[in-house]
């Protein structure tokens, strides 16, 4: 086993992490807050080739900068704790401070020997193992946990989901896999789905229409309402009419960047989860534009070579939430 430190903005959203990165055999060692951010301790099992596993530079970058602006370091606190004079008028209690600090002490030498005989565990890690090297390896354990679960449950459905992506990249599919699976969703009262086809503000009307034709198609094959959206301000209705009743699905057509920005504050308003969905079998640059924190591998059955795609991924500081397959989805079961 070895111990794993992960940095999330709340205990729901480390847990998440710890289960989606490490598995569900993660073991739960303490959770703590650091400053506004909550710091999860767990204990994994060794990967295969036994190669060191550690903290994602971007989770690590916000322990340091919390803990930096809140506590001094450690060595300054035991130097001040050794070097403090004991409490007078209880001798029983100036005999147990002496006793800590003359521990302390020795802990101290025994730390500054063990880094002496050993400088190599100081020395800075070798460029092969930093940055992007160590994001990519997390990220493909993220895929091979995930690839191994319905798609049901490898995240929280709950609320509103927005899926944006480029062209062909799986939205649609990634929508009526997530429909298919419904019947077998492990909870005695499932999400009631509903559709929104939201049509891009600068996109040819025609295509728009055949955009919302698909979804509704499918809509059709699970039971569920749909609706089509072809303004900002009429999304914001639907939603709110919606998602009372309903986990409510948005698929999108191609959106560009200042699409996206402008449509940041009306999901923000809802409380929109926003995937950027990204195809196994398509090219690098698809996927390093990925804007969103949470990215959904779709079409993950076409791919032949995932390498590129886990070294764009990487570049981005993304997070694979979900992995999709690309399979002709039957009609359940009446």
């Amino acid at each position: 086993m070895e111990l794993k430190r992960l940095i999330a903005e709340d205990s729901k959203s480390a847990l998440q992490s710890v289960r989606t990165t490490y598995g569900e055999d993660a073991l739960i060692v303490s959770t703590n807050k650091i400053g506004s951010k909550t710091e999860v301790i767990c204990a994994v099992d060794l990967l295969p080739d036994n190669e060191p596993f550690v903290d994602d530079p971007a989770t690590a970058e916000v322990a340091a900068t919390a803990q930096s602006a809140e506590t001094p370091p450690f060595s300054a606190s035991l130097g001040s704790m050794i070097n403090s004079a004991p409490p007078a008028g209880d001798s029983g209690l100036a005999s147990l401070v002496a006793d800590i600090q003359r521990e302390l002490l020795e802990l101290r030498e025994s730390v500054v020997t063990h880094v002496k005989d050993n400088p190599h565990e100081l020395a800075p890690q070798p460029e092969a193992e930093t940055g992007a090297s160590l994001n990519e390896r997390s990220l493909r354990q993220q895929y091979a946990n995930l690839r191994a679960m319905p798609l049901n449950e490898q995240r929280t459905w709950e609320g509103s989901h927005l899926f944006f992506g480029r062209p062909g990249a799986g939205k649609t599919r990634c929508i009526e896999e997530l429909l298919r699976v419904h019947a077998n969703w492990p909870i005695d009262n499932p999400p009631t789905f509903a559709l929104i086809a939201l049509s891009s503000p600068s996109g040819d009307t025609e295509q728009a229409n055949e955009h919302w034709l698909r979804l509704a198609r499918v809509s059709q094959k699970y039971g569920a309402p749909c609706a089509q959206a072809k303004s900002h301000v009429h999304l914001s209705a639907l939603i709110t009419q919606l998602s009372g009743a309903h986990t409510v699905l948005i698929d999108t057509q191609t959106l560009s960047q200042e699409d996206l920005q402008e449509l940041q504050p009306l999901l923000d308003n809802h409380n929109v989860q926003s995937h950027c969905c990204v195809g196994a079998d398509f090219a690098p640059p698809a996927s390093a534009s990925c804007s969103a924190p949470s990215t959904i591998v779709t079409r993950a059955d076409l791919a032949e070579d995932l390498t590129m795609m886990f070294s764009a991924l990487a570049q981005s500081k993304t997070q694979i939430t979900a992995v999709a397959s690309a399979i002709t989805c039957s009609k359940p079961k009446d």
